[in-house]
C-alpha cells in the first residue's frame, strides 16, 4: 500500500511520510485511520503498555466529566472538556463524547446556539464509526439546543424522528426514549398546547413505572403540574407539585425541593392563601442560599417580591425585589429573567409611590429583557426540573423558561391613560407602565401618550431536559 494510500481521505502522502520519518508526533486520530486502513488495531503503532495507561487515564477524565453535568457544575464540565479537545491525543470515540458532554454542558448553561456547533460534530463522529448509542444520545442533546435555542417546533419534529430510530434498535434505549417523551412535553408547552403536554407527560409517567425509573416520575410530576396550571386547574397542577416535592425530598434532591416549593408559593399566591405562599418561598431561599445557583435564588426573591406586591406589602415587596437583583453574580437568561421579574415589582411600586417616569423606564428595560429571551427558553439538565417563580417557569426535565414575561410595548393613543397590570398566574405582575402625564388630566387633556401595552398570550409555561 502506497502512502498516499494509507492517508487518504484524510491525510496527505507527505503527512504520512513525516510520520514514518518520525519528523512530526501523529495524532491518536491519524493512527486510528492508519491502523483500520492496515487492518491493525491502533496499539499496532505504539508501546501496548503505555497505550492502555494513557487510555485508562483518558478514559476516567471523560467519565468525570460526563458527572459534571448538572447546573452547578456544568461550566466546569465545559471547562475540563475544552481542555482534553485542546490537549489532542484522542480517538475518534473519545473526541465524539466529549464533545457531547460539551454540548449538553452549554445546555445547562442556556446557550443552546453555542451547543449545537459542538453537538453536531459528536454527531458526524459518532456516525463515522458507527456507534449508534452515541449518535442518538448526540441528536437527543442536540434537539434539547434547538429548544433552547428558540425553535421549539423544530426540536419536537426532531425528537419524534428520534423516538422512531429507538423503537426500530435491537436494543432500545428505554431511558433515553423516556427523556424524549419528557422533552416533547416541553416542546408541546412552549408552542402553547398544554393538553398535548399532558399526553406527552402521562406517557412518560406510565413508561417510568415501567423501567423501574423512579427518579424521574418527580420530575414528570413537575411537567404535569406545569401543564395543568397553564389548563387553570390549580388544584390538579398542586398536587402534582406536592407529589414531585415528596419524591424530590425522599431522593435528598436540595434543588429540587427548592424548585418545587418556589412553585408551591406560586400556585399558594394564586388562590389568595398568602401565609402558605410565604412559608414556601421562604423555605426556597433558605436552600437556594445553601444549593444555588445564584440565579436560582434570585427568581425566588423575585417570587417573593411578587407575592408580597399581592399581599400590599409594599416594603417588603421592594427589599424582594432588590435583593433579587443583588443576588445575580452572573448575567444570563435565567438571570435576566429574574431581573426582569423584579424590575417589574419595582416599577409598580413606583406607579404606587407617584413616580410614573421611574416606573416607565423600569417597564421598557423589563419589556425589553422579555423580547430579548422570548426566542430562547432555559437549560436543559440532565434530569430536568421545574422552577417556577411567579415570574418564570422550568418544565420538567426539559428547559427553563418565563411562564409569563413582558411583550415588546407598543404605544398607543389616547387621551386618559392608567397603569395597567397583567395578571398570568395570578401573581399581580406589572407588565404595563405609562408616562409620568398619564397620571395627571390637566396635562392629559387634548394631548396623545404612549401606553404601554403588553400583548399576553393564553400558553401553557414553557420547560427544560431529563
Amino acid at each position: 500500500m502506497s502512502q498516499a494510500q494509507l492517508g487518504a481521505p484524510y491525510f496527505t502522502r507527505a503527512h504520512v511520510s513525516a510520520i514514518e520519518l518520525g519528523k512530526i508526533r501523529p495524532a491518536m486520530r491519524s493512527l486510528e485511520h492508519m491502523a483500520k486502513k492496515l487492518d491493525k488495531p491502533a496499539s499496532y503503532f505504539l508501546d501496548d503498555a503505555d497505550v492502555e495507561r494513557a487510555r485508562g487515564e483518558r478514559e476516567l477524565e471523560i467519565g468525570a466529566i460526563g458527572g459534571l453535568l448538572t447546573l452547578t457544575t456544568a461550566p466546569e464540565a465545559l471547562r475540563r472538556a475544552e481542555k482534553m479537545l485542546d490537549a489532542g491525543e484522542l480517538s475518534v470515540r473519545e473526541t465524539s463524547r466529549l464533545r457531547l458532554y460539551a454540548g449538553s454542558a452549554l445546555n445547562l448553561m442556556q446557550r443552546g446556539r453555542d451547543s449545537i456547533k459542538s453537538l453536531t460534530i459528536a454527531q458526524r463522529l459518532a456516525g463515522e464509526i458507527g456507534d449508534e448509542p452515541l449518535a442518538r444520545a448526540a441528536d437527543y442533546q442536540l434537539a434539547v439546543a434547538t429548544r433552547i435555542a428558540g425553535n421549539p417546533r423544530g426540536a419536537r419534529e426532531m425528537l419524534e424522528t428520534l423516538v422512531r430510530r429507538i423503537d426500530q434498535a435491537k436494543l432500545p434505549d428505554q431511558l433515553l426514549r423516556l427523556r424524549v417523551l419528557i422533552t416533547l412535553g416541553g416542546c408541546a408547552q412552549d408552542l402553547g398546547e398544554p393538553h398535548a403536554a399532558t399526553t406527552y407527560y402521562q406517557q412518560a409517567l406510565e413508561w417510568s413505572s415501567e423501567i423501574g425509573d423512579l427518579a424521574r416520575i418527580a420530575f414528570i410530576h413537575q411537567g404535569l403540574g406545569n401543564a395543568y396550571r397553564a389548563l387553570g386547574d390549580h388544584d390538579a397542577a398542586a398536587g402534582h407539585y406536592q407529589k414531585a416535592l415528596a419524591s424530590a425530598e425522599i431522593g435528598n434532591d436540595l434543588v429540587g425541593v427548592l424548585i418545587m416549593r418556589n412553585a408551591l408559593a406560586v400556585i399558594a399566591a394564586d388562590a389568595g392563601r398568602i401565609e402558605a405562599a410565604y412559608e414556601h418561598v421562604a423555605r426556597a431561599i433558605e436552600i437556594a442560599r445553601v444549593s444555588g445557583p445564584a440565579a436560582y435564588l434570585a427568581h425566588c426573591y423575585a417570587t417573593r417580591a411578587e407575592v408580597a406586591l399581592k399581599a400590599k406589602d409594599a416594603v417588603l415587596a421592594r427589599s424582594s425585589a432588590e435583593a433579587a437583583i443583588a443576588a445575580v453574580v452572573e448575567r444570563g437568561a435565567d438571570a435576566d429573567r429574574a431581573i426582569a421579574g423584579a424590575t417589574l415589582v419595582l416599577a409598580e411600586l413606583d406607579v404606587r409611590d407617584g413616580e410614573p417616569a421611574r416606573a416607565e423606564r423600569r417597564g421598557l428595560s423589563a419589556a425589553a429583557t422579555g423580547e430579548t429571551l422570548s426566542t430562547s427558553t432555559s437549560p436543559t439538565m440532565p434530569l430536568g426540573v421545574t422552577l417556577i417563580p411567579a415570574s418564570m417557569t422550568v418544565a420538567p426535565g426539559e428547559i427553563m423558561s418565563p411562564s409569563r414575561k413582558p411583550a415588546r410595548p407598543t404605544p398607543t393613543t389616547t387621551t386618559l391613560a392608567s397603569f395597567v397590570t397583567a395578571r398570568t398566574s395570578g401573581v399581580w405582575l406589572c407588565a404595563i407602565v405609562t408616562v409620568a402625564s398619564s397620571f395627571n388630566r390637566r396635562y392629559a387633556a387634548g394631548r396623545p401618550m404612549t401606553v404601554l401595552r403588553p400583548t399576553i398570550a393564553a400558553r401553557a409555561p414553557r420547560s427544560m431536559t431529563p
